[in-house]
Parts: structure tokens; C-alpha cells; sequence
């Protein structure tokens, strides 16, 4: 039963490590109703220090969510969005339980660790109103799995789909939350 327990324990361990989080921070004085176009920022595109193909990811899963907004692209948008990326080495320690038995003497639990390095990536969103130049909302998703290949446009859609949940903040009782 113990051990059963600490299987479990490991795996809940290991899920919560490579899972996405989401954070956001907005400019509680602006009406987000009056937002009705956007334009990506090409340049800071660019700069993204990733492939071309992940690059391409971005801009499609990006344009997607904010017309899934009811957001429209322009050329000269309401909102100018730019998008921020860098990742970091993550090592991560996984203690496997190991029983060893039975030699004549018993059986005997003996721990065993496997270390391991990934890199976490993080993608910074954040929305810009034309007319003023300020910032009014920015997202942030942290927890990608750099190095998954196979997984890569699965997790920005993911990651995209669960950040822009917070956008347009919703209103609750005539004020932002």
C-alpha cells in the first residue's frame, strides 16, 4: 500500500512539473469593448531567438485565439501585440523505489535516482493600444517541454487557448476581475 502511495506521489510530482501556468496583469481603467482589430508586431517576431517553423506556430495560433476574440487583423489594429519568448534549464530528480529480495535475508528497499535536464519555455504576451502606446494586458505561459519535438503545435495551442481564457477580462459586478 506504501509503495502504491508513493508511485502515486511521484507521478502527481512529475504531471505538476511539466504543466503550463498562466498569469496575466491588465490596466483596470480601460474598456476592452473598444478593442476591435490588432496587429501582430512583425519585428518583435522576428527577434524571437527560435526556428522559423516555431515562429510560424506563434503567429497562426496567435491570430486564431484573438479573432476566436472577435478581434480583427489590421494593418493598423487597435491593439499591437508582441510576443516575448526564452526558456531555462530545468534539472529535474526522480526518486524510483527499488526492492531488492528475496536473498535468504529478506527482501529490502534500496532507492535509486535518475536526474535528468530539460529546458522550460515561457511566452510573454502583451496587447498595446495603438492610439496611446501603453500597455493594457499581458499574459504570460511558462512550462513548455522545449525539447518535445512531436508535441511542439500541440502545446503553443494549449498554451494560447489557456492564456487569452483571460482575455478580454471579464466584468463582475461593474468592475474588472
Amino acid at each position: 500500500m506504501k509503495l502504491k502511495l508513493l508511485v502515486m506521489a511521484a507521478f502527481c510530482i512529475l504531471l505538476s512539473s511539466c504543466a503550463l501556468t498562466t498569469s496575466y496583469d491588465y490596466d483596470k481603467t480601460v474598456d476592452f469593448s473598444n478593442y476591435k482589430s490588432f496587429t501582430i508586431y512583425q519585428q518583435g517576431i522576428d527577434k524571437l531567438k527560435m526556428n522559423d517553423i516555431d515562429k510560424s506556430r506563434i503567429t497562426r495560433a496567435l491570430k486564431q485565439q484573438l479573432e476566436n476574440k472577435g478581434l480583427t487583423e489590421s494593418t493598423n489594429g487597435d491593439l499591437i501585440v508582441n510576443v516575448l519568448a526564452s526558456s531555462k534549464k530545468v534539472i529535474n530528480v526522480y526518486n524510483d523505489p527499488y526492492w531488492n529480495g528475496p536473498w535468504g535475508w529478506g527482501y529490502y528497499w534500496a532507492p535509486t535516482s535518475t536526474v535528468y535536464e530539460t529546458r522550460e519555455g515561457k511566452l510573454t504576451f502583451h496587447l498595446v493600444d495603438s492610439k496611446k502606446n501603453i500597455l493594457v494586458w499581458e499574459g504570460i505561459v511558462e512550462g513548455f517541454d522545449v525539447g518535445d519535438m512531436n508535441n511542439k503545435e500541440k502545446q503553443i495551442n494549449n498554451a494560447f487557448q489557456k492564456i487569452f481564457n483571460y482575455y478580454p477580462p471579464r466584468k463582475k459586478n461593474n468592475s474588472y476581475y
